[in-house]
């Protein structure tokens, strides 16, 4: 039996000494047990604890995030407390949503964000927008530069505050200039449109480019759209090819979907093919329409392709649908539209806690 194998097979077992032992008041559980042996420097607990909060055990969660917080037998990390905490309370752990409450009066700026988005996205907690303002705020004024990046969004969109571009740019300048590459990416795309600050090319493109180099997915999408259409700098179709396909192997749908043209227009089908197949299990729309339309050539595959688009609002996908409807079967419309709920199940990205803990 492999190593690997038998790591997860015992992995599986501790799981089911924990949800045991949950039930017996007796002894301590078994996460805290890990977790006391953990903070006196047993490698090997420290190692089963991660497991199991790889797991998404909520315990073995709140554990590993209070050792993270507290610096016990590993290196004090408060983005690693603050995501596992977070992950803890989402799946209703009072012990991490009490550490998160008790870290955020305390004046700890990256557990005053965490709490703040936790209150906006309703996510272990009832959803408040005054309190994830104030949560936020608080954080964004210590110079956490995610609480300010989140604040600056918060103020674009008048959410829970009433909208202030003049805010909102202030505070992505700030947060940018402590190098979030979010922050850099949506400054970029502010002066590409002349949003609430002078249009620039070259600003923008320094901002796309700061972010690329960082790895934010967007932000290289937006640099090879601008090495595609000649945006600021001489055109170069290698160039964005380069920066598409960065983007595209993280899962960035709108890239994928680039990238997909950008083999198209150099005739490799293949490629181009597989990335806008990609792109449309993501749940793209515009790939779901070319995929059906420039590639398929079965009707059921084409109709569960322009099912998928035309459901987001693609109109034109919704007249094609109608079009390949009038000389298909009921039950072939019906098995068409049951492939595509398969065409996209599991590519999306349901985890709340990507959105709310940074995972």
């Amino acid at each position: 039996m492999s190593e690997g194998l038998l790591r997860a097979r015992v992995a599986a077992a501790l799981l089911l000494v924990l949800a045991a032992t949950s039930c017996d008041r007796s002894p301590p559980p078994f996460h805290e047990t890990l977790r006391q042996r953990a903070g006196a420097g047993d490698a090997e607990a420290l190692s089963w604890l991660v497991s199991a909060a790889k797991q998404d055990h909520a315990g073995a969660q709140t554990s590993l995030g209070l050792l993270y917080l507290g610096g016990e037998g590993v290196e004090k990390d408060a983005l690693a407390a603050a995501r596992w905490l977070c992950a803890a309370a989402g799946r209703g752990s009072g012990e991490a949503l009490a550490a998160i409450t008790g870290g955020a009066e305390s004046g700890d700026p990256g557990l005053q964000n965490t709490l703040g988005l936790m209150h906006l996205h309703r996510y272990g907690v009832p959803r408040n927008t005054a309190v994830a303002v104030r949560w936020i705020d608080a954080a964004a004024t210590l110079g956490h530069p995610d609480a300010q990046y989140n604040l600056a969004l918060l103020y674009g969109e008048g959410r829970g505050v009433a909208r202030n571009d003049s805010a909102a740019v202030a505070w992505l300048k700030t947060a940018a200039r402590a190098g979030h590459p979010g922050a850099r990416n949506a400054l970029g795309l502010r002066h590409l449109d002349g949003n609430a600050v002078e249009r620039d090319a070259d600003a923008a493109i320094r901002w796309f480019r700061a972010a690329a180099d960082q790895g934010h997915p967007g932000a290289q999408n937006h640099l090879g759209q601008a090495y595609a259409l000649g945006l600021g700098v001489i055109p170069d179709d290698m160039e964005a090819m380069y920066w598409f396909r960065a983007a595209a192997e993280q899962g960035d749908p709108v890239a994928q979907y680039n990238l997909s043209f950008l083999y198209d227009r150099y005739g490799n089908t293949a490629e181009a093919v597989r990335w806008m197949r990609a792109a449309a299990e993501r749940g793209y729309a515009d790939a779901q329409f070319s995929l059906a339309t420039e590639y398929m050539s079965r009707d059921m595959h084409a109709y569960a392709w322009l099912h998928l688009a035309a459901e987001q609002g693609h109109e034109e996908a919704d007249r094609r649908r109608q079009a390949l409807w009038e000389y298909m079967t009921h039950d072939d419309v019906s098995l068409a539209e049951e492939l595509s709920t398969d065409l996209t199940r599991g590519t999306g990205d349901p985890n709340p806690e990507r959105v709310v803990c940074g995972r």
